[in-house]
């Protein structure tokens, strides 16, 4: 978890590939409405984003209950947001992608191809409760290195 541009799906896609399990992007998951509001550059409230907290949490549940193991790339900035997602789900670690303001920027102007605009950084600082319950990671720590901090420590 961390805001646009830590780095979430990199490592992710990192972590399942080394666990040999599925990785899911949180944003395949939003309705149209919402990545229509991102891509004009308007910050999700509570409200929007409830109903896909919800739908990801039965999307683990679901998984979860078949046996499977899953690696969720997910903002989920503040505790609440966790709270849905992990609710009934015990087995739910979190991995904090930590970055300051000026990596994340330049990250994010750099992208192509994705809805989030940088003028919502800020937005994400913002609502960001940093969780008490996660293994953190600097976000400017090479790939490598977080992925294994990631695998030893989760």
């Amino acid at each position: 978890m961390g805001i646009c541009g830590s780095g979430k799906s990199t490592i992710a896609i990192e972590v399942a590939r080394a666990k040999r399990i599925e990785m899911l992007d949180a944003d395949d998951f939003h309705p149209p409405r919402n990545v229509e509001k991102m891509k004009s550059g308007t910050p999700l409230t509570d409200e929007d984003r409830a109903g896909w907290l919800q739908a990801l949490n039965e999307e683990l549940k679901s998984r979860l209950d078949k046996g499977d193991s899953v690696v969720l790339a997910c903002s989920a900035l503040k505790q609440r947001y966790r709270d849905v997602l992990n609710a009934g789900l015990p087995q739910v670690r979190w991995l904090y992608l930590r970055g300051d303001r000026e990596t994340i920027l330049q990250r994010v102007s750099q992208r192509q191809d994705h809805f989030m605009p940088s003028s919502l950084v800020d937005s994400q600082l913002e609502a960001l409760e940093e969780p008490v319950d996660a293994v953190v990671v600097d976000i400017r720590l090479p790939i490598e290195e977080i992925v294994a901090k990631a695998l030893a420590e989760l």
